[in-house]
């Protein structure tokens, strides 16, 4: 036997709409079924509530009237008990006669003495419970099905005659109004219920698919936005609402991809420019040396040009790599006690000598004890390229200033090294930018002087990879001064 395939799912029943409207058709189908159990539940207990207490009414109205013709009788005829025909006389008037249907006064033995016409032929069966409860004074209801083709409610009332009863009262009447109410009750909400229900569904599809109109249309211009199109925005609806918070949310996320996008294409073409510049000239000095013949020192020049370009290469690669695995969250970095002052010390022995071959005085303005956590071959990286930066950007002739210092202020504890030049400065419009990838501000001289864009942004992530911060402040003309806060923890202190 080949097992049964499943049922596929209705296309329309996968929408929101659809499935909301059934949600809400079936709560609302329930409630109003509830509703109408209630509704007839409370309607019975009300009509036969109405119809006891007046059965009650007339059968205790009737008990008084004979208590009151048994005490005149005993007052006139002491001694002597009630004759048939002052028993017959209990029910014989024309008031319970057209009252209702059956009217019975039984002996306290259970026996009638006395019924209406209508019980001539069909008397009221015999209720011992009701009798028990009639002689110790209390009044019972009952319910009837033997009497014709509607149950017939009966209330037995005691008549009491100091701490005797003579005689009990039993009085009936049939519930066919009771019932015929509660049927066209039914009826009536049998025909209200669907109708209130379609009625109601219809409207409630209705707003849902008024409520979930800008929902669809956030949808449509979503699917035209593409990678070449993050400059489109969904028009959040005017009321302030889920929906309108939603598109707004979605824009903002429109907005960062559109800025990641730009960022990785600009990153792109630069990476790609930069890695074609070094091959270009090296292509370029190999075919010039197979040009024509040359001396070996004018071929040792040229081999040498080639390592230059090679290496800066290899640099660029590899800080691409560096920066490629810390977006990954690849790089781990080692928690160790470091001091940044003989780290920063050992960054200032490493470029000493290229301060030197560039006529550039390299300065040590202060150098406290700063014990942090951190990882000192990172920590080491950030500063040489600091003080490799500065050098690089100041003419010959100038200065460089290494400065490690502790600060406490009111957010804690920190190390602060700082990098001061007196080189070109930095104008205002760039320093906003002077820590993206592959940004410079003269790309010319920054080509010459070996630089990739890269170094003070791989600066920055060691910065904040241990929870710290890098800032500039720069003035044309009369240098930069570059400021890193580490935190250094509060039992280290």
């Amino acid at each position: 036997m080949e097992p049964s395939a499943s049922v596929p799912r209705l296309p329309f029943l996968r929408s929101l709409r659809a499935q909301l409207a059934l949600w809400y058709g079936g709560i609302l189908a329930f409630t109003l079924l509830l509703l109408s159990g209630f509704t007839l539940l409370l309607l019975r207990q009300y009509l036969t509530s109405r119809a006891d207490a007046a059965l009650e009414l007339h059968a205790t109205d009737t008990a008084r009237t004979i208590a009151a013709t048994l005490y005149r009788y005993n007052t006139e005829n002491p001694g002597r008990p009630p004759s048939p025909d002052i028993e017959k006389s209990f029910i014989d008037n024309n008031d319970l006669q057209s009252w209702g249907r059956y009217v019975q006064i039984i002996n306290p033995y259970g026996n009638p003495v006395a019924r209406s016409d209508a019980l001539k032929t069909i008397p009221l069966p015999r209720l011992d419970e009701a009798l028990q409860d009639g002689l110790n004074t209390k009044t019972r209801f009952d319910t009837v099905r033997k009497l014709g083709e509607y149950p017939v409610r009966i209330v037995t009332v005691p008549v009491v005659m100091g701490r005797a009863v003579p005689y009990l009262v039993q009085v009936g009447a049939s519930v066919e109004g009771v019932d015929t109410a509660l049927t066209r009750a039914a009826n009536l909400l049998l025909i209200l219920t669907p109708s209130v229900f379609l009625i109601a569904l219809l409207g409630g599809g209705t707003l849902v698919g008024r409520a979930l109109k800008p929902v669809d249309d956030m949808t449509q211009a979503a699917l035209t936005i593409e990678s070449r199109r993050l400059d489109v925005r969904i028009v959040p609806p005017r009321t302030d609402n889920e929906i309108s918070r939603l598109a707004s949310a979605l824009n903002e996320m429109i907005a960062r991809l559109d800025t990641s996008f730009r960022q990785i294409e600009r990153f792109s073409a630069d990476a790609s420019h930069e890695l074609k510049t070094p091959l270009t000239t090296i292509r370029g000095e190999a075919e010039v040396a197979l040009m024509g013949t040359k001396t070996p020192e004018e071929y040792k020049q040229t081999l040498q040009s080639i390592i230059e370009e090679t290496e800066r290469l290899s640099a660029i690669v590899t800080n691409l790599l560096l920066l490629a695995r810390a977006d990954a969250n690849q790089v781990k970095l080692r928690q160790e006690e470091v001091a940044l002052d003989e780290i920063a010390m050992s960054a200032y022995e490493g470029v000493e000598p290229l301060a030197r071959r560039k006529h550039i005085t390299l300065n040590i303005a202060e150098m406290d004890e700063t014990p942090l956590r951190g990882d000192s071959l990172w920590l080491q990286q950030l500063a040489a390229n600091l003080l490799q930066n500065a050098v690089n950007y100041t003419p010959e002739g100038g200065s460089v200033t290494l400065s490690v210092r502790r600060e406490e202020s009111e957010k804690g504890v920190f190390a602060v090294l700082a990098v001061q030049d007196t080189g070109q400065g930095i104008p205002q419009e760039h320093l906003a930018h002077i820590f993206d990838r592959f940004y410079r501000v003269d790309t010319g001289r920054s080509r010459e002087q070996g630089g990739s864009g890269l170094g003070l942004n791989i600066v920055r992530w060691i910065a904040e990879s241990h929870g710290g911060t890098i800032a500039v402040i720069s003035q044309v003309g009369k240098g930069s001064t570059f400021t890193v806060h580490l935190p250094i923890q509060e039992e280290q202190a």
